[in-house]
């Protein structure tokens, strides 16, 4: 019996934009170039892990790729990745809210957290909402979705996972979860129709 539903943030509830969209931005030539930095340093993944803070992260960006923006111009233009709530999805949460607790778990850092902050009025909705950089812990790493679980004192089986990286779903429904790839909210919708009147 499904007792709680999790949700991933970013492109599941909120839409975001590439980081080659911070070529937008004066002073960043390249967004390529700082896509290329953060799948490169370690510093990123530390970053969302909560284990260095955001001046060490922005100073450390801004010194390997020569960058004339100021540690605040950066982070805005970080913050601004985040764009709108996905179509459909603030009213699949509100219909889905009367009827079950819905948490978030979600891959993230302190700019894109103030991002997702400001244009998603539905995060209110969340009993919990569980960020790597609170927690220290990226999916899919196992220990992540087994957090939540110990947090919310339900067994795998008792819990869906929504998320739009299939590594997540993947490892999730290794786990025992009932995972769902996001597509759309329409696809999240009908899919969550067919797996609750299958009495799970």
């Amino acid at each position: 019996m499904i007792r709680a539903l999790v949700f991933d943030l970013c492109d599941t509830l909120v839409r975001t934009a590439g980081i080659t969209k911070l070529e937008e931005v004066p002073g960043i030539n390249s967004g390529a170039a700082v896509e290329g930095w953060l799948r490169a340093s370690p510093l990123f993944p530390a970053y969302e892990r909560g284990e260095v803070d955001t001046e060490v992260f922005l100073g450390a960006l801004r010194t390997d790729l020569g960058l004339v923006l100021s540690t605040s111009e950066l982070g805005a233009a970080f913050s601004g990745l985040i764009l709108h709530e996905i179509e459909g999805m603030p009213q699949l949460l509100q219909a889905l809210h009367p009827h079950y607790p819905l948490y978030a778990l979600s891959n993230n850092n302190p700019l894109l957290w103030h991002g997702i902050q400001q244009v998603s009025p539905s995060i209110g909705l969340f009993a919990g909402v569980f960020l790597s950089q609170e927690i220290g812990l990226l999916k899919p790493d196992p220990r992540a979705f087994g957090y939540v679980l110990q947090q919310i004192g339900l067994a795998a089986h008792e819990v869906v996972l929504v998320d739009d990286n299939p590594a997540c779903v993947e490892q999730a429904r290794v786990l025992g979860l009932h995972a769902l790839h996001f597509r759309d909210a329409e696809a999240l919708r009908q899919e969550l129709a067919v797996l609750f009147a299958g009495g799970a």
